[in-house]
């Protein structure tokens, strides 16, 4: 048989390294995958018994990090830990931009509702404006929109699930509550001590149209 050519070669070392690249990323998300089914196994709250806590909130940055490079790369965010040690001076608003059906299990303390934050824009055109969601996809894509109308927005990063792993707890009907809504029981990465709540929904967060504020 012939000796091949240099560029023949070439292209086959390139085909090779393509080929190699795709199965160690089809490996991985098989692996991530797989760890993610076994903590969302029947148990406790839909989580395997020896998930612990510290890999599930690895796994609410992992997910909120990958998604936020595709999605709303760049955008401002605020994390838990500094909303809590804000300066107080300066106003602020969470604001809950979730579902009515998911908002109506819990939201965060002292949060107001997308809808009532739309109606009265206009007096938080000088706060800062911290948009959350269950893991922070839906509200970062709403921070964005919020800046291109010139507000100060941040996102809180891993929103709901982030809150949770921070030990803080739920407001339901002006009461403490640990229920929370996990959108579905893909996003099922609450620690210890809180109760899911899931919907039918099996879609990721996406974007919607936002009308103009004023």
């Amino acid at each position: 048989m012939d000796a091949m050519t240099w560029p023949e070669v070439g292209k086959r070392r390139w085909v090779g390294v393509v080929l190699a690249s795709a199965a160690l990323a089809v490996a991985a998300i098989a692996a991530v995958a797989g760890l993610t089914w076994q903590r969302l196994q029947a148990g406790s709250g839909g989580r395997a018994s020896g998930a612990a806590d510290a890999e599930l909130a690895a796994e609410v940055q992992r997910r909120y990090g990958g998604i936020k490079l595709l999605r709303f790369h760049g955008q401002p965010e605020i994390s838990v830990a500094e909303w809590l040690a804000r300066p107080k001076e300066r106003p602020a608003v969470l604001v809950d931009v979730r579902e009515p059906h998911e908002r109506r299990v819990s939201m965060l303390p002292g949060a107001i509702t997308k809808e009532e934050f739309e109606r009265n824009s206009f007096r938080y055109r000088s706060w800062v404006v911290v948009p959350y969601c269950t893991i922070g996809v839906r509200s970062g894509i709403y921070t964005k929109t919020l800046r291109d109308q010139g507000f100060e927005a941040q996102n809180l990063a891993g929103s709901a699930l982030a809150w949770a792993h921070a030990g803080l707890p739920f407001e339901a009907a002006g009461k403490a509550t640990r229920r929370v809504h996990v959108f579905n029981a893909g996003w099922n990465l609450l620690p210890r001590g809180y109760e899911p709540v899931v919907s039918d929904s099996l879609s990721l967060p996406g974007d919607g149209p936002s009308p103009r504020l004023e």
